[in-house]
């Protein structure tokens, strides 16, 4: 909280009931909005102005479904519950502003209960307005406020009058105050409480209750449920390549494009060979990935809002649990297929601290985002001729076979390392609706600015470190033949070369154990390195796309350098591989130690070693 604020708002309620998108339309932050919980796992603060020209410090806590928890900071729901308490210990100015999700009003008034017999000012919003309106009723606020003796107020966090409704709170009868505020018992039942308030304008209305239930009679189904999944996945990645090829193309060509004019400007050789192999064929080839990483996000994001993506949970609930795992651990899966790094955050919602060890230690085998560049580029590359439907389904495959490994491996730690049984399931299922714009667009904003911040930064200096490793020669030794190339002389080359009697067994060459050395900072680096290698080998040629020139690559003989074989090999390996520094940091920060860390690291390399050379030694017999 800043000097100049007047005092502090908590927002508080059960996971889902909306905190997140009202603390975005009062703060105008961008906080991450999700269709089940788990999402908010750490504490976010941003500030807001009256109309009286006061600024108020606005805090989204955490969801919570009581405050009967321990304080910790191991948990979403202990985030929280820690907070609170230390407020009190400060003695801040601090209100209460229950967000109560209107069409579960039952529920959300167990915490009003429990939030009443805390020492804060209180007030509660009733949020879903538009989802209860569609359904032909109201809550009673003003029946709902005598009963519970502090202000409420009923809104739509997706209309923008709510931020006036709210201020307005803000500006009348919640105030702040350090003080300990004393409140009369009342004695109401919640569920009894929650009925009386409802009031339904119109016999006619459907229910939106009613059309849930029929929609998850279909989607929910254990059979048509898995299948209609798996179909919506499979056809969301085929139109991921239709609709992104087009595009990526164009990006690729207009990087050849500036290739080609920086090398007719710059005389200088080396300079020439630093901007044109060092910069463009490094960061500039792994941007011409960008429409992939946009439309997947769109899509998920869309399948997200929508409520559809939380049904998953009831889906895999029973395949986890056999693994050792359970639904509530579908969310940091889930969320680790975008990045491991909030994945491992959002472990927080387990309650079970084995059942999280276990979660921990198997989320860098989902398959992330950042690896979405070297598969599309080996698909690219070696099974174009196959089709947008086949690298769809492979796509699938992929994302797949990172998951099946994450539950094969809590298998195996269950009986070893991270003993132990899995709690309940227990996880309420929210309402479908129709995925927010505004948000959609925030989302997909905030994903394709981080992809070109990391291309503008992290790949982009691993890109230029690289090509200064490729362009020195190597002080030790001499090449394996003289006419050799100058970058087979260089100390990348040199470094990648040593690998090789053991990476043969894989397929790899010293180029691509050069692209997994760089992998280790940033997945999304290995494709940056093929560029800078594949640019500097071909700086004589006109420049081609680098899936061309993977594919056409051949060796002295005349034979191709890689096939699919290879290609296959190389997924296989980056399935299994903790390839990111980011990751193994976020482990360290949530495990407090480097114990776990280094053991997710050497189970997930030897996995990957072990993966690769029996990929390429059944591929290379099997696709002669």
């Amino acid at each position: 909280m800043s000097a100049a604020a007047v005092g502090t708002v908590a927002l508080v309620g059960r996971p889902n009931a909306g905190k997140s998108s009202l603390f975005n339309r009062l703060t105008g932050a961008d906080a991450k909005v999700g269709n089940f919980p788990g999402v908010t796992v750490d504490v976010l603060e941003a500030e807001v102005t009256d109309a009286r020209g006061r600024t108020w410090a606005v805090v989204d806590l955490p969801g919570l479904y009581t405050l009967g928890v321990s304080a910790s900071g191991d948990t979403d729901e202990g985030v929280a519950r820690q907070w609170l308490d230390r407020a009190v210990q400060d003695r801040r100015p601090v209100a209460l502003l229950q967000v109560l999700d209107g069409t579960q009003l039952g529920l959300g008034l167990r915490l009003t209960q429990e939030l009443l017999r805390e020492p804060f000012p209180l007030a509660v919003v009733v949020t879903q307005e538009d989802l209860l309106r569609r359904d032909g009723a109201t809550v009673d606020t003003a029946r709902l406020e005598e009963a519970l003796g502090v202000p409420v107020r009923a809104v739509s966090a997706r209309d923008p009058g709510s931020r006036a409704a709210v201020l307005g709170l803000l500006e009348g009868s919640l105030v702040p105050s350090a003080e300990r505020v004393e409140r009369p018992e009342r004695d109401w039942d919640p569920e009894r409480l929650a009925r009386q308030c409802y009031r339904r304008e119109g016999a006619g209305a459907a229910s939106l209750a009613r059309r849930t239930e029929r929609l998850d009679r279909v989607l929910l189904h254990p059979v048509a449920g898995p299948v209609l999944f798996t179909g919506l996945m499979v056809s969301l990645f085929a139109a991921v390549f239709l609709v992104a090829d087009p595009a990526s193309a164009a990006l690729e060509a207009g990087v050849g494009r500036l290739s080609r004019l920086v090398s007719r400007a710059v005389t200088d050789p080396t300079l020439a060979s630093f901007l044109v192999d060092g910069v463009l064929g490094g960061a500039g080839t792994v941007l011409a990935f960008l429409p992939q990483i946009v439309i997947l996000t769109v899509a998920l994001e869309l399948m997200d809002a929508s409520g559809y993506l939380s049904r998953g949970v009831f889906l895999v609930d029973r395949l986890l649990r056999a693994a050792g795992l359970g639904g509530r651990s579908f969310v940091p899966l889930l969320t680790a297929h975008a990045c491991a790094v909030p994945a491992i955050q959002a472990t927080r919602i387990l309650r079970d601290g084995r059942e999280r060890l276990r979660t921990l230690l198997v989320l860098p085998l989902m398959t992330c985002s950042a690896r979405i560049p070297t598969y599309a580029l080996l698909l690219a590359a070696f099974f174009s001729h196959r089709g947008v439907w086949f690298r769809g389904a492979a796509f699938v495959g992929l994302y797949l076979a990172g998951a099946c490994a994450g539950l094969l491996a809590s298998l195996v730690l269950r009986r070893t390392v991270a003993r132990g049984r899995s709690l309940p399931l227990v996880v309420e299922m929210p309402a479908y609706r129709s995925p927010e714009p505004r948000v959609v667009w925030r989302v997909t904003t905030r994903a394709a600015v981080g992809f070109l911040r990391d291309v503008g930064t992290s790949i982009l200096a691993v890109s230029v470190v690289l090509w200064a490793l490729l362009t020195i020669p190597a002080p030790w030794g001499a090449p394996p033949r003289a006419e050799a190339a100058p970058i087979e002389r260089s100390v990348a080359a040199s470094v990648g070369r040593a690998l090789e009697p053991v990476t043969r067994y894989a397929g790899f060459d010293w180029r691509i154990n050069v692209g997994l050395l760089g992998a280790f900072g940033a997945r999304e680096v290995m494709v940056g390195t093929l560029g800078v290698i594949y640019g500097i080998e071909g700086a004589e040629e006109d420049p081609a796309p680098l899936a061309t020139r993977l594919r056409d690559a051949r060796t002295p003989d005349g034979r191709p350098l890689h096939g699919p074989a290879t290609a296959l090999s190389l997924m296989a390996f980056f399935v299994l591989a903790c390839q990111c520094m980011s990751t193994v940091a976020a482990l360290r920060r949530e495990t407090r130690g480097w114990r776990w860390p280094l053991f997710v690291v050497g189970y997930t390399y030897a996995l990957a070693s072990g993966a690769a050379v029996l990929v390429f030694q059944v591929a290379s017999r099997v696709l002669r």
